[in-house]
């Protein structure tokens, strides 16, 4: 019978904590010699030189840029408060570019003392469009 000093499972330990080592010592040599060392000096040719850029500004002044509109002003939203012609209160929300533009729909559609709160950030619905023109519903006659 065959004196064993180590067990199979124990050699396979040792063999798989020599290979772990190797790997480690390995890296750490590799770092070293990647990391540490001082970069090399390249010679001037090889330097990047920037190109001399120069804007023609006079596009600007062309026709074709002359003759561009200019995009509307995106509408805010106003909530409001006025009173109809018969003296019905009404409160609502309106989609303007401004305050005054706003009283002038609502003037338009008949209501007076007009009280226009500040405009609401953001949109209720964000995928709706910016172009898309929205007036407040006509006021029902009886």
């Amino acid at each position: 019978m065959a004196i064993v000093f180590i067990s199979p499972r124990e050699r396979q330990k040792v063999f798989i904590m020599g290979i772990g080592g190797f790997f480690v010592i390995l890296l750490i040599i590799i770092g070293i010699s990647v990391f540490l060392t001082k970069p090399k000096k390249v010679p001037v040719g090889q330097v990047f030189n920037a190109p001399k850029i120069t804007i023609n500004f006079d596009i600007l002044k062309s026709s074709k840029i002359q003759g561009l509109e200019v995009f509307p002003e995106i509408d805010k939203q106003f909530d409001y408060q006025a009173k109809t012609a018969k003296g019905k209160d009404q409160k609502g929300r309106i989609s303007a570019s401004s305050e005054e533009k706003a009283k002038e729909i609502l003037t338009g559609l008949g209501l007076n003392s007009i009280v226009i709160n500040k405009p609401i950030d953001g949109r209720s619905n964000p995928f709706s469009p910016y172009y898309e023109i929205k007036s407040p519903t006509s006021i029902k006659k009886k």
